[in-house]
């Protein structure tokens, strides 16, 4: 479907953001005169109008009286470019998270997540997705479900549309989650990402009973969402490349294969088929992939469910 088909059948109109204009340059080489063009840029990651407003999704600041919409506090969803945005909306968890990151003070709208909000006249439901602590689906009141990078689906509703992340797209990303071996880890050095799965992490070994100690920014943020980490403790929580210069027992925890580490497979997606097992769940006529890397066989695979199937180049840019 293209961005007049949405428009049509679900009263929405998805489209991208274009950054500049597309136009030529001349430059001199050797006396000669040469010419390239260049190209649009797109603003990240979608937008669409729907009931008289203009609404962006985890992209950069838009215009006086137009709607940003966070999912999470993740930079590749951009709630940095928004703290200073009055029309910007985040979870509460995601307004703190974002504020110890930028050390500056967030000034959007904030709710619970849960709660339903109103905006001039829309109303949208928020839901949980799991991904890291405040990230949040929205459903609005046309059917569209906007999800944000997601862990577990299972709180999600039935949806017209489905807008959302394909990060682990591919077949080859059927992992299992090592949660069992995690919590058994014992005294040792554990490499995390510091936003989102340092958190989750600490929560885990923190429950275990183990005494935690979580280095740098993501210690501030622990502490920020009162998880009581400690100063020094059996287990200590350190970014991935900090990882590389430790000594003793250690792991990284991720789903990926890019590290020498020895691993333990945590992820804060859903994998290759718990994708379709988010779809099946929420049952929309349409999805819309606006994040992440779909292959052929995921793409293939939805359009088997009976649905239509959208990506984020078929969209009008504007």
């Amino acid at each position: 479907m293209n961005s007049f088909d949405f428009k049509e059948y679900f009263d929405f109109f998805p489209f991208r953001r274009i950054w500049g204009t597309k136009y030529r340059t001349a430059s001199r080489h050797n006396n000669k005169k040469i010419y390239q063009n260049k190209k649009l840029k797109l603003r990240p990651h979608f937008s669409f109008r729907y009931s008289g407003i203009t609404w962006h999704i985890d992209s950069s600041k838009g215009k006086a009286g137009e709607v940003n919409l966070i999912t999470h506090a993740h930079s590749d969803h951009h709630g940095q470019k928004n703290l200073e945005n009055l029309n910007a909306i985040a979870s509460k968890e995601t307004a703190k998270i974002l504020e110890v990151c930028c050390s500056k003070k967030y000034r959007g709208k904030t709710f619970e997540i849960g709660e339903t909000i109103k905006i001039n006249g829309v109303k949208i439901r928020t839901y949980p997705t799991y991904h890291m602590h405040g990230s949040s689906a929205f459903l609005f009141d046309n059917g569209v479900l906007i999800t944000g990078d997601v862990k577990d689906y299972r709180k999600l509703p039935k949806c017209k549309v489905l807008v959302t992340e394909a990060t682990y797209g591919s077949p080859e990303y059927n992992f299992e989650e090592e949660i069992d071996k995690l919590r058994s880890v014992g005294s040792s050095t554990l490499g995390a990402y510091p936003i989102g799965k340092s958190q989750r992490v600490a929560k885990i070994l923190l429950d275990e009973g183990y005494s935690v100690k979580v280095e740098g920014k993501a210690g501030k943020i622990c502490r920020e969402l009162g998880i009581e980490v400690d100063d020094s403790g059996e287990i200590t929580i350190t970014s991935p490349k900090e990882l590389y210069y430790r000594s003793g027992r250690k792991y990284i925890l991720t789903a990926q294969n890019l590290y020498k580490i020895p691993k333990i497979v945590v992820s804060d997606h859903l994998n290759y088929s718990g994708i379709l097992s988010m779809i099946e769940h929420c049952k929309p006529e349409c999805v819309i992939i606006y994040h992440g890397n779909p292959g052929k066989e995921l793409i293939d695979e939805i359009r088997g469910l009976g649905c239509e199937v959208t990506l984020l180049n078929e969209l009008i840019k504007l």
